[in-house]
């Protein structure tokens, strides 16, 4: 349960509307109830979108003292009904970090809680659109699976965490408990440590081909610290005279341009969009 020291007074998602009565309404968020005016941290860390009293037309009306924060995904993060909020908009706050109290302000409350929300996206409108189920995903699985992949390191590493087991881990990443035992020589498969490292089966990762077609006789260049627009080529590669050329892809600094990597001019850039015939491909 990612939402500790709490208790779910109305799930995400289908339930009888408690204020009108009415069957079968969505539910866009996770209602959490610790105590009136207790402290509320973030759950998730991020950037302050928003932080005050909703006020109509902002994607967040009716919500009382609401605050918006956005996370490394761009989602939107909407903790309502706040008492109190002690934050400000374009604070950074790291998880845990008090973002206000616990309240009853606003519209439709019943009572004091913490109305938490995840939207798919956090603008335009702080993400809002008129359909609940449409612009919300599952507040209690979207903070379950961001931790999970944040405990996984640039080295295809997992990180042990209390309550975890190697069934666990082996199903949140798609392999067994026999190849995690193997991979890391583990004695005793239902033995393993908080702060323990686990290496994941790692996937080959495959390069990025550019081919140039043989049917183009003249390929612009240009500069990696330049606009790759006519007038700032650096040189031209003729890929007819050598029956087609192909290189590998280095990076991708903007849409339709890649970094490749030429005998004659060195590290350029080359545009590829799709009317130029270029293909690429990962081999």
């Amino acid at each position: 349960m990612p939402f500790e020291g709490y208790r779910v007074t109305s799930p995400y998602g289908y339930r009888t509307d408690p204020i009108t009565g009415q069957r079968n309404t969505f539910h866009d968020g996770i209602d959490l109830v610790k105590g009136h005016q207790a402290p509320v941290g973030a759950f998730i860390p991020g950037k302050v979108l928003y932080a005050g009293n909703g006020v109509s037309g902002t994607g967040v009306g009716g919500y009382g003292n609401v605050v918006v924060i956005q996370d490394k995904y761009n989602r939107a993060h909407v903790y309502a009904h706040l008492s109190s909020v002690t934050v400000k908009k374009g604070q950074t706050v790291k998880q845990g970090d008090i973002i206000g109290k616990q309240g009853a302000t606003g519209a439709r409350v019943t009572g004091s809680h913490l109305h938490y929300e995840v939207r798919k996206k956090s603008s335009p409108s702080l993400g809002w659109i008129n359909d609940p189920k449409a612009r919300t995903l599952d507040p209690t699985q979207y903070v379950k699976d961001y931790f999970v992949a944040e405990s996984v390191t640039g080295n295809n590493i997992y990180v042990v965490k209390a309550g975890d087991n190697l069934t666990k881990i082996a199903n949140a990443y798609n392999t067994t408990v026999d190849a995690l035992v193997k991979l890391n020589g583990i004695d005793n498969k239902h033995l393993i440590l908080i702060g323990q490292k686990i290496k994941l089966p790692g996937k080959t990762n495959k390069k990025e081909i550019l081919y140039l077609p043989k049917t183009a006789s003249s390929w612009r260049v240009y500069s990696t610290t330049v606009a790759p627009v006519k007038g700032n080529e650096k040189g031209f590669l003729n890929p007819r005279k050598f029956g087609g050329l192909q290189y590998e892809v280095l990076g991708r600094p903007q849409a339709n341009v890649v970094t490749i990597q030429t005998r004659d001019f060195g590290k350029v850039n080359i545009y590829v969009g799709p009317e130029t015939g270029a293909i690429l491909k990962k081999i």
